[in-house]
């Protein structure tokens, strides 16, 4: 054991269990050691999170909502189409309405109107009426929108920004912004979703008002833990790293989820077939957030708001299954696009590129998604641009661990109409004729920041383990408590050089996936390998392989199962 281990009394857990050693080395490994620091990363508690007031502008921002609530101006929040901004949007709605203030939203048709605050919809739905004092709010975007918010100040709203993509070098003229990101922002957690600002912003708004004498009894005040499952959803699906702040809030989220008392939520996780009891983060990355993303890749984002905030188990299943609907035309749409682009990938003569960049006659709602396929596919940073008419491309962009799609982006902004976004993840637009130019200047900007060299993605191993000795069940719950996994923290993968596979079995359409059982002595353990039924064949016939492998959660009929979900099989021919 190393020298994380310099005392020999046992860790205890809060259930009274000791922690393992082999879990105890597994996160030493991750630089996470001492009896202090492992206690607060598997078990983070809310009252350790830092003050809400540490964020610049939270006082300003908080007495402007003070003043509407006193005055009875209307309050109108204006979201994003994402599953970040629309359950950002819904906790401020249901957060609001706690506290007796029936504000509205708004969420733009990504197919027709595009991303962000814009002045033609606001000019659309602001009515003729004196609107002196109204609040604007937006979510998980705005910080750009200097037009929007000169705007809105014209049309008579006092505007607080809630966004965490990357500030401009010039600020917007809201009346406040909440984001972290800004420079001179004291506030000691940079990587917050856009649905974290909104939690900080109620938050924020909630202890001003108690502190100001606004509720007359402590049974008023709201409590804000009940929203962390929307938190949850919208921080895990945004791909921030779940470090930190995003850690504590996730984690408590999905306790939250576990109650089951968002009734849009539990039932889609039901119709899911999912366990809202021991949702996973992977659960709400492969399965959660694409169901809810459809509805607003396909310019019906209303319908995701309409689950979060349904009051009625009959309406929330016809919505959980409406969003599922659109999620397998979404997939076929994905499937069309993804194949299209292979090819155009496939055609260029110099692939010795840093990244990967199309462009054509895709769907701008699947951008995103076929972006992540190429990342997938070509380990290389990947722009979709879709040609909306007019000569003008509009697109998203992807990126690998290391890389800063946004600082890429910034080298760009000569050719480019806008951009916007993090790390992780972006949009723009520019003129076609001007899609040669950015290819070079992007392709330039990925490979200053990998000094040109191939960026192979393999697979990290955490630790060399049998399946039969992991598949224990408290060695297997306190792996649980790793959770959530994400950037920063990421799934644990294990290697197996010696499992013995008694059967198996192609699964799925075109039978690319193989479903194994495990021999455990007595009892068998369930295996699913997604995309690798073509080595269905050497399994059978080579012995000599190595497996790696992640335990997940299988939920069938009702009932809850550990299994190992292989994400890789290697054999060593004799």
């Amino acid at each position: 054991m190393n020298n994380n281990q310099s005392t020999n009394l046992p860790i205890k857990l809060s259930d009274g269990t000791t922690l393992d050693p082999f879990i105890e080395q597994l996160l030493f490994d991750r630089g996470i050691s001492g009896r202090d620091t492992i206690h607060k990363f598997l078990e983070p508690k809310l009252h350790d999170l830092p003050s809400p007031f540490l964020m610049k502008d939270m006082e300003p921002a908080v007495k402007i909502v003070e003043k509407a609530l006193k005055k009875g101006r209307k309050i109108l929040i204006w979201g994003d189409y994402d599953v970040d901004g629309t359950t950002g949007t819904a906790l401020l709605i249901k957060f609001f309405k706690s506290i007796g203030c029936e504000a509205s939203y708004y969420i733009p048709n990504r197919l027709t109107e595009g991303y962000g605050l814009q002045e033609k919809g606001l000019k659309q739905i602001t009515t003729s009426e004196n609107n002196k004092g109204k609040v604007l709010i937006t979510v998980d975007n705005g910080i750009s929108a200097h037009g929007a918010v000169k705007q809105a100040t014209k049309l008579g709203y006092q505007t607080i920004i809630t966004d965490h993509h990357t500030p401009p070098p010039v600020r917007v003229p809201a009346d406040a912004i909440l984001n972290p990101k800004q420079k001179d922002c004291p506030f000691p957690d940079k990587n917050l979703a856009g649905v974290g600002v909104s939690f900080y912003f109620a938050m924020g708004v909630r202890n001003h008002l108690v502190k100001t004498g606004f509720f007359k009894d402590k049974s008023e005040i709201p409590n804000l833990k009940n929203l962390l499952d929307l938190v949850g959803v919208g921080t895990v699906a945004d791909m921030v790293p779940l470090q930190g702040i995003n850690r504590t809030l996730v984690k408590a989220g999905m306790e939250i989820l576990a109650l089951q008392t968002n009734y849009g939520l539990t039932a889609l996780c039901n119709q899911t077939n999912l366990d809202c009891r021991m949702i996973r983060s992977e659960d709400i990355s492969f399965q959660i957030a694409p169901k809810i993303n459809a509805a607003g890749r396909l310019g019906q984002a209303e319908k995701a708001m309409h689950l979060f905030l349904s009051e009625s188990k009959k309406e929330a299943i016809g919505i959980a299954n409406e969003l599922i609907k659109n999620n397998n035309k979404r997939k076929n749409i994905n499937i069309s696009d993804m194949l299209k682009a292979k090819d155009e990938v496939d055609g260029i003569a110099n692939k010795t590129t840093n990244s990967t960049v199309v462009a054509g006659e895709y769907h701008v709602g699947v951008a995103g998604i076929v972006a992540s396929n190429l990342v997938e596919k070509y380990k290389k940073p990947s722009v979709v641009l879709c040609d909306m008419g007019d000569g003008i491309l509009k697109g998203s962009a992807r990126s690998i661990p290391g890389v800063d799609l946004y600082r890429a982006l910034e080298d760009c902004q000569e050719v480019l109409i806008g951009f916007g976004g993090h790390k992780m993840a972006g949009g723009m637009s520019l003129y076609a004729d001007k899609l040669s130019v950015f290819r070079g200047l992007f392709d330039k900007a990925i490979s200053k920041q990998t000094n040109g060299q191939p960026m192979e993605s393999l697979e990290k191993i955490d630790a060399s383990i049998d399946i039969n000795k992991l598949f224990k069940r408290v060695l297997l719950k306190q792996l649980h408590l790793l959770e959530p996994f994400g950037e920063g923290n990421p799934q644990p993968i294990f290697r197996d050089t010696s499992a013995k596979i008694l059967e198996l079995s192609p699964i799925g359409k075109d039978k690319k996936h193989l479903r194994l059982d495990f021999d455990n002595g007595k009892a068998k353990i369930k295996g699913i390998a997604f995309g690798l039924g073509r080595l269905e064949k050497k399994c059978r016939s080579n012995t000599n392989r190595e497996i790696l492998y992640t335990p997940s959660i299988n939920f069938f009929k009702g009932r809850r199962s550990w299994q190992a979900r292989v994400v890789d099989i290697t054999f060593n021919n004799i």
